[in-house]
C-alpha cells in the first residue's frame, strides 16, 4: 500500500472523529454512563459516538491511501436545506403533528438533490412516513399526534 491520501475522505474522517470527541466530552460531563447491566442516561449516546469515532477513524485511514484528489466545492446551500429540514421538523412536529412534520422534512431536504422528481419524493415520503410510524409509533408507543387536528 502507497501513501496517496485522498482530501475529502481525511476531512471527513477528521470531522467525524472531531465531533464525535466533543460529543463524548459532554455526554461523560453531563450524564451519568452506568453499565451494560444498569445503563444509565449517557450509556446510548456514549456508544453511537463511540460508533461515530470508529467510523471517521476507518475513514481517515483509508483516505491515506486511496489516491489523490482535492477537496471540491462546500456544498452550502445543501446543508442549509438539510439543516432546516431537520429543524423544521423539530420546530412543527408538536403543532402540525408526525406526518405533516415529517413529509415537510422530506420535501426540504429532497431540494438538496440535484436531479429532484416529484414522484421519487411521493415514494419516498410515503416510505418513511410508514416506516417512522411502525418505529416510533407503533413499536415504541411514542404518543404524537399523527395530524394537526388529531388527540
Amino acid at each position: 500500500m502507497r501513501f496517496r491520501p485522498h482530501a475529502q475522505d481525511i476531512v471527513a474522517g477528521v470531522m467525524f472523529i472531531a465531533f464525535a470527541a466533543l460529543m463524548l466530552y459532554l455526554n461523560f460531563e453531563s450524564h451519568p454512563i452506568g453499565t451494560a447491566r444498569r445503563m444509565g442516561s449517557g450509556y446510548m449516546p456514549m456508544l453511537a459516538f463511540g460508533l461515530l469515532a470508529a467510523l471517521g477513524l476507518a475513514i481517515l485511514i483509508s483516505g491515506l491511501f486511496t489516491g489523490p484528489e482535492p477537496v471540491g466545492r462546500f456544498a452550502w446551500r445543501d446543508m442549509a436545506l438539510i439543516l432546516g429540514a431537520t429543524t423544521v421538523f423539530g420546530l412543527a412536529v408538536e403543532r402540525l403533528g408526525f406526518v405533516v412534520s415529517i413529509s415537510l422534512c422530506i420535501l426540504i431536504a429532497s431540494l438538496a438533490e440535484k436531479t429532484w422528481k416529484p414522484l421519487r419524493v411521493l415514494g419516498l415520503t410515503l416510505f418513511l412516513l410508514a416506516l417512522c410510524w411502525a418505529v416510533f409509533i407503533w413499536y415504541l408507543d411514542i404518543r404524537i399526534r399523527l395530524f394537526p387536528w388529531s388527540f
